[in-house]
């Protein structure tokens, strides 16, 4: 065998082309050293295993430009069939030298190809069973997720069930405790229940219980102010006034002023005719001060209080009957005369004040 049969032979070993150059040899060698070596791919490959590292030896040992002539030698004869080396004389010439490398690695190469080929369908395989189980693996969780999502709305709405019927009981418990605090005989204790009840006084049994302490205990300044201070409802203030209005008298000036609205845009004028026939002398005139222009007391309420026998109040009425030029009713005209006579020099002032406009 020739040199140059010798280093086609090598290539094909290393599953190199012809044209392949130094450092092709090199890297092939070390790939199929790693893929059959005794040590990796087992004893049976040992045959194969020495012919590589032959063909290796071959071709490292060639100096450089003899490699590079003989390369471009074989490469030309393989590439021309007809250019092809020639047997020896007196040996018989091997038809299976004169096909090309190329058509010979084309054949050679199939295998390979069917490798490469059944090797990508294993991944494609693989990965597909793995997107399959990742998908799988994500449907779990999502439906772990919406079990779990269920199971914790669940307990919120049983924790929000649980938490506001406690909290009624607690109201419950709360306002009735309140409502007998404001029912109490020590006036601190009725103080002190009606700084903590803004928040229920609204409550029917609450505001009943106000409206029953109001009734039976004294009203000093500071029950007034506190229940001035109270939220209460406007129809809920309207209730507590009525029931209130037979204690006018009792009552300090700074929560008939609250309860009546007096200084509000549109005082309740029913309310204030009730309170003016209960009201004492400084009710009387904190009323008649804040009573809506353009009208007067009912005639049947004036009668009542020109026959007041307190001496502030018909003091009071009779001012405020000059200054608005409201005339005496009938029948009261007699009254009117004598309090010409009056101890009290101001009921004889404004009684004398007011007989001329009734002449007129």
């Amino acid at each position: 065998m020739g040199v140059s049969a010798e280093i086609v032979h090598s290539l094909r070993v290393l599953e190199l082309p012809p044209d392949a150059d130094a450092s092709e040899v090199r890297s092939a060698f070390r790939r199929l050293a790693r893929t059959y070596h005794p040590d990796v791919a087992g004893r049976q490959y040992s045959r194969k295993y020495e012919q590589i590292a032959k063909a290796y030896a071959l071709l490292k040992e060639l100096p450089r430009e003899e490699f590079s002539h003989s390369r471009v030698e074989t490469a030309r004869n393989f590439s021309h069939p007809d250019r092809a080396p020639r047997p020896e004389k007196g040996k018989k010439q091997d038809a299976g030298r004169r096909f090309s490398f190329r058509a010979f690695r084309g054949v050679l190469g199939k295998p390979f190809v069917w490798y490469r080929s059944r090797k990508e369908r294993i991944e494609a395989e693989k990965e597909r069973q793995s997107r399959a189980v990742e998908s799988a693996r994500k449907k779990i969780l999502l439906e772990r997720e919406v079990r779990v999502n269920a199971v914790i709305s669940r307990g919120e709405r049983l924790i929000d069930a649980l938490l506001d019927r406690q909290e009624r009981e607690a109201r419950n418990i709360g306002a009735q405790g309140l409502a007998l605090r404001l029912m109490s005989e020590l006036c601190q204790i009725r103080h002190l229940a009606l700084s903590h009840s803004s928040e229920l006084i609204n409550e029917p049994e609450i505001f009943d219980a106000l409206s029953g302490s109001l009734k039976k205990w004294d009203i000093d300044g500071e029950t007034a102010r506190l229940v001035s201070m109270l939220p209460l409802k406007p129809e809920n203030l309207r209730r507590l006034a009525l029931c209130l209005a037979g204690r006018a008298a009792a009552m300090p000036d700074s929560l008939l002023s609250h309860l009546l609205k007096l200084y509000g845009s549109t005082p309740d004028r029913e309310l204030l005719e009730s309170y003016l026939g209960h009201a004492g002398a400084s009710g009387v005139a904190l009323i008649l001060r804040r009573w809506p222009r353009g009208s007067f007391v009912s005639e049947p309420t004036l009668r009542r209080l020109i026959s007041h026998k307190d001496e502030s109040v018909l003091v009071t009425i009779l001012s405020a009957m000059k200054q608005r030029s409201v005339p005496c009713p009938e029948g009261c005209l007699e009254r009117l005369n004598s309090y010409m006579s009056h101890p009290n020099t101001a009921v004889r002032v404004w009684a004398r004040a007011l007989l001329p406009m009734q002449k007129t």
